[in-house]
Formats: structure tokens, sequence, C-alpha cells
């Protein structure tokens, strides 16, 4: 008999031993297809989340072709140029009337002396390109350069 029950504690242990091996291989199968489909979820969230809004369409036909309710184009009214005070006012006044960060204060001609002094190119370079704690076209991506150059001229002259 108790050679009977050491076959059947071995027979009990083994396959104890199998039961346990086959929960761990179960467990690590369902935890691989698990990531593999919240991945999916993921992606599918990130992808809706960052969709655009809408498409710009450059001509008439793609904004027809886009809704069928376009029907004439928008036309856009040219208004008139700004005035480097203008542009100073609306560009470059939030620094340089204060002097935030370091800016030179428009009108103070200790301050502006050394940089007309470097030339009025060098000014305008760092205008358009930005320099040190100056953003290119003083934060106001939509200027052109030409706008730009009338702001630091309008500027020279009143800080001379």
């Amino acid at each position: 008999m108790s050679e009977d029950k050491k076959i059947l504690n071995s027979l009990a242990v083994t396959i104890g031993v199998l039961v346990v091996i086959a929960i761990m291989i179960s467990v690590v199968a369902t935890n691989l297809v698990e990531d593999k489909v919240d991945t999916a979820k993921e992606e599918m969230k990130i992808l809706e989340r960052i969709k655009p809004l809408g498409e710009l369409a450059t001509t008439l036909e793609e904004a027809q072709k886009a809704s069928p309710i376009v029907e004439e184009p928008v036309v856009a009214v040219a208004k008139e140029p700004a005035t480097p005070e203008q542009i100073y006012n609306t560009a470059c006044m939030a620094c340089h009337a204060s002097g935030v960060a370091g800016a030179p204060v428009m009108g103070d001609v200790a301050s502006w002396a050394p940089r007309i002094g470097q030339g009025k190119d060098v000014l305008i370079e760092h205008a358009i390109k930005g320099f040190k704690g100056m953003p290119a076209r003083g934060g106001s991506s939509q200027l052109s350069d030409e706008d730009v150059i009338a702001a630091v001229e309008f500027m020279i002259e009143k800080s001379q």
C-alpha cells in the first residue's frame, strides 16, 4: 500500500505542476494578446483625438468638392498696409515700451546708441530672425520683412 500511496502522491504532484504551468502559459498569452489589443485601441483613440477639424481649400474647385454648398468664392478685401507706427504698436511696443527682457526702450538714446552703432542691417537681421530674448519678427509671424524693416527704422528714428 505504501507503494501505491507514493505513486498517487507523485502523480498528484505532477498533475499540480502541470496545472500551474498551464495557468502560467494562459496568463502570459492573455497579457500578450491584451497588450496588442490595448495598443491598437490606444492608437485609434489618439488618431481620433488629433485628427484635423477640416481642410483648407485653396481653390473654388477644392471647396466645391469638399462641400457642394459652396457656390461663389469668398473675395478677400485687401486692407491698406500698416504704418510703421501701427506695426510698432501691435508687435514691438509690448517689450520696447517697458524694456521687458532687456529690450531697449524706444526713445532711450543711451540704450539704443550701441545697437544703432552696429548698423541698421544688423538691427534688421536681429528683428527678422530673432536675437537673444527677442523672438523672430517680434513674435508676429504674419509680418513681412518690409513691415519689420519699417518698424525698425521707426524705432531708430525715434531713438536717436
